[in-house]
């Protein structure tokens, strides 16, 4: 529920800033308007109507935007992540939720625009030049475009941190080689598999699919690593004390039941002792190999090797540990290697297994080849959860790729309009103060005199905007610190990197309305109005 919270606070943002750019323009034609507006009240007509007739041309641009809105939010379904584009669909209940938002949104910044557009002595106002009713909206103009540029500035902000969390996430060091490295589950228990048959499956398979060209080896293992499945257990060691209560002991352990070989396919270092081999089957005495967390955990200063335990306080002595192995990432890449022992296939019961299988090349290619090799097998066993090892990682970071899409998608429609938002004002200002830009150049200011003039009035608005939104950024860093990895959630590099992002954009946005300034003729502009 908070990432859904999260995700519609970022799209309000981005609603507000539409609605700021678009009240921006409303009230710059309601400026421009404003000498037909007083001759129509002096007229008689009444401030009431022009009002419904402003809040009107609001409410069509509104459902307009409403409309597009509905058109591309269907066609936008398909680039949502995994079965997402299709759990959601558009039914009668999001299109009377975009219904209210669209008529909403129409009233409220068409109503600030109607009122002060309205709003004037009517004597006054067909006496006044465009240039003093500039100035009158002037103000209200540059506070939205100071409330754009701070929002932009804040889903910058966001946008680089889950950028740089998903980057983080990708280049953790897991523990074994994900590359080259194809997977696929069965579960012979739907062919009413025995556990003898089963056995035997399993390694018919393991030696059927090791010869398949470009295959260079194969193991199996339940479940498989950062696959999203969690078996664990309890731990007794032999010769500990533990509490009766159940719930007051800590010694959970994730196990994970392997073929012999699934350390070398894999890629995992054995640290201490050995792995296991073809003679740790039924009839050979029960040993595991736990891994370097387990070891720091219930085995501290201790020899590990040959030591006991076993899955309940009657079974204390059962398991041998004969194998210390690195640490690996278990379920997640982002949480902390937990305890895990391992366990050989042969010695335990046996169900669904996952098949990794080592290739020479792209793994993707080698699916046709094994899905013959397993049909050779068992025609009737089908293989399902058919993924290389790096696609089941991505999956384990499917909530950080959808923060970091959405933010960089928002972030940057939240920039352009920002940025749109500025040209334009800066534009208005510029046509506006055509008259008062030909005096100076007459008077002897240089073209580039006149730029430091109208850049100096637009990099004043973004930064104010950008110190807004900053503190803003720092305040609500906080709501996303749990989502974030490997960085703080006020990282300096990332805020120093949105601002700049910022600065530039705004910067090119405020540049083309002062070149034009510039290139003002001052015969012509002494003539304006």
């Amino acid at each position: 529920m908070r990432s859904v919270t999260i995700l519609s606070v970022v799209v309000a943002l981005v609603l507000l800033i539409v609605c700021a750019n678009v009240a921006n323009l409303l009230l710059s034609r309601a400026t421009t308007r404003q000498k037909e507006i007083s001759v129509r009240l002096s007229l008689g007509a009444t401030r009431l109507r022009l009002i419904r007739q402003l809040l009107t041309e609001s409410l069509l641009l509104a459902s307009m935007g409403g409309a597009l809105g509905i058109l591309v939010g269907y066609w936008g379904r398909q680039l949502l992540p995994g079965a997402a584009g299709q759990m959601t669909p558009l039914d009668w209940r999001v299109l009377a939720f975009v219904l209210v938002i669209t008529g909403t949104t129409g009233i409220v910044f068409g109503i600030a625009p109607a009122l002060r557009g309205t709003g004037m002595n009517v004597g006054s106002a067909l006496k006044e030049t465009s240039r003093s009713v500039m100035g009158s909206r002037s103000f209200l103009g540059k506070s939205l475009l100071i409330v754009q540029v701070a929002i932009s500035l804040v889903l910058l902000v966001g946008a680089g941190l889950f950028l740089r969390t998903l980057h983080n996430l990708r280049h953790v060091d897991i523990g074994f080689n994900p590359q080259n490295l194809l997977l696929f589950r069965v579960n012979p228990q739907l062919n009413r598999y025995d556990e003898k048959r089963m056995a035997a499956l399993y390694r018919d398979l393991i030696d059927r699919l090791a010869t398949v060209p470009g295959v260079r080896a194969v193991a199996m293992s339940q479940p498989a690593l950062l696959s999203g499945s969690v078996s664990s257990t309890g731990i007794y060691v032999q010769g500990r004390v533990y509490s009766v209560a159940r719930e007051q002991r800590d010694n959970t352990i994730n196990h994970l039941v392997i073929s012999p070989n699934f350390f070398d396919v894999m890629g995992i270092p054995v640290l201490l002792g050995r792995g296991f081999t073809d003679r740790d089957n039924e009839s050979a005495p029960k040993v595991v190999v736990i891994n370097e967390a387990a070891v720091r955990k219930y085995l501290a200063n201790e020899n590990p090797i040959g030591q006991r335990f076993g899955w309940s306080i009657e079974t204390a002595g059962e398991l041998e540990i004969v194998g210390v192995l690195r640490d690996v990432k278990y379920n997640s890449v982002r949480d902390a290697v937990p305890p895990t022992m391992y366990v050989p296939y042969l010695q335990t019961r046996r169900g669904n297994a996952v098949f990794e299988v080592r290739t020479a090349g792209n793994p993707a290619s080698a699916v046709g080849a094994v899905r013959e090799a397993v049909r050779q097998i068992d025609p009737n066993l089908p293989l399902m959860d058919v993924s290389t090892q790096i696609e089941q990682i991505e999956r384990r970071f499917l909530q950080e790729k959808v923060f970091a899409q959405a933010y960089t998608l928002f972030g940057a429609l939240a920039l352009l309009l920002a940025s749109i938002g500025l040209f334009g004002l800066m534009s208005y200002n510029v046509a506006r103060r055509t008259n008062e830009i030909g005096i100076r150049m007459a008077l002897g200011a240089q073209r580039q005199d006149v730029v430091r003039l109208v850049m100096r009035e637009s990099m004043i608005l973004v930064v104010i905007g950008v110190a807004a939104g900053l503190g803003i950024a720092i305040a609500a860093s906080r709501f996303i610190a749990t989502l974030l990895f490997g960085l703080a959630p006020t990282d300096v590099m990332t805020m120093f990197l949105a601002i700049g992002v910022m600065v530039l954009v705004s910067a090119i946005a405020g540049y083309l309305p002062a070149r034009r300034a510039s290139r003002v003729d001052p015969m012509v502009a002494l003539h304006y109005e």
